[in-house]
């Protein structure tokens, strides 16, 4: 039994040792905190988020410090980073670049537009997705898309998702407008950050969007980003959906999307064209 013990105990120290943990804080060229950046390894679901203050910490496999850490937040530069170059310094100050902001065509939208909902307006008490990211090690998000299929001009007025067994009072959360690629979420489009902290409840959430300013003329995918508040919190709602179409998530900054058939979520925009 002690053997036993010793080498459960060696197991565990060996697995500890085994991880680095990263530490640091990003900030603009004007010494800004950015809050709510995405940190990860591209397409390998190992991510976290910087907290309000712009500081970040997240573990990694050793296995890996031979690869990329990548820094993305809206409105600036990407910045890539070698993990073995990171650890080196026990507190790391990331600096991001801010974009060059190119003026966008104007779009015209007649006054006599009307008003459309596009996207799952129903649910089933039969589907739910659950709402908890890969946390245990870092503070990671989690990410909803829908697919908005559009025609001609539109602007974006609101996006809407069915929420229940809701056990937190408010939530922060982060909207996305996506390109599409290989009927997937592909490069981020919008242009300024849309973070949103709100009450939230069982049914429908409405997200109110008429101050951003988001026109559109092809088709492309919205997400709701659960920003979570804390590492390794349990669950703080789920979501509703309906039998058929297509879900498309994922759980990690940075990370793979995951496409399911056979349910969709309960999501959907109102536009006005």
């Amino acid at each position: 039994m002690k053997k036993m013990f010793l080498a459960i105990c060696f197991l565990f120290l060996n697995f500890t040792f085994c991880q680095t943990t990263i530490n640091g804080i990003v900030k603009s060229e004007t010494n800004i905190p950015l809050q709510y950046v995405n940190i990860g390894i591209k397409n390998k679901n190992i991510g976290t988020i910087s907290d309000e203050k712009g500081k970040f910490s997240i573990t990694i496999h050793n296995t890996r410090i031979n690869e990329l850490l990548t820094f993305s937040y809206i409105g600036f530069e990407e910045k890539t980073l070698k993990i073995e170059e990171l650890i080196k310094l026990k507190f790391q100050e990331i600096i991001l670049k801010e974009k060059t902001t190119v003026l966008e065509e104007v779009l015209i939208i007649s006054t006599k537009a009307t008003e459309l909902k596009i996207g799952t307006k129903s649910y089933s008490s039969m589907v739910a997705g659950y709402v908890r990211a890969n946390n245990d090690k870092n503070n990671d998000i989690q990410e909803f898309a829908k697919k908005i299929k559009l025609k001609k001009t539109s602007i974006l007025l609101d996006v809407n998702i069915n929420l229940f067994n809701v056990k937190t009072d408010t939530a922060s959360f982060r909207i996305n407008i996506y390109n599409i690629k290989n009927d997937l979420p592909n490069e981020k489009i919008n242009t300024e950050n849309i973070i949103l902290k709100k009450k939230v409840e069982n049914g429908w959430n409405k997200f109110d969007l008429q101050n951003f300013n988001l026109k559109y003329n092809n088709s492309i995918f919205i997400t709701i980003e659960y920003l979570p508040k804390k590492l390794d919190e349990d669950e703080p709602f789920r979501y509703s959906g309906q039998l058929f179409g297509e879900s498309i998530t994922r759980s990690s900054s940075l990370g793979i999307w995951y496409s399911k058939s056979g349910l969709t979520l309960a999501m959907y925009v109102t536009v006005k064209q």
